[in-house]
């Protein structure tokens, strides 16, 4: 332990606290870090994949009839 004439300890650049559990900050946050592990690290990827899938299956019914 440190005598009492210590220095305080320094804190980070950007800090990344956690919101409190229960506010819209922390629903927010559960809901990126979901879409996240479903769809890769961002929303335009899976836009993207949206995008491929929908003319996928036009050209599957374009072939078909």
């Amino acid at each position: 332990m440190g005598s009492s004439t210590s220095k305080p300890r320094k804190g980070h650049e950007k800090p990344s606290h956690l919101p409190k559990v229960g506010t819209p900050a922390n629903m927010a946050w559960e809901h990126e870090n979901h879409e996240r592990r479903i769809f890769g690290s961002s929303p335009v990827v899976a836009a993207l994949i949206g995008i491929l899938i929908v003319a996928v299956v036009i050209g599957l019914l374009i072939i078909t009839l």
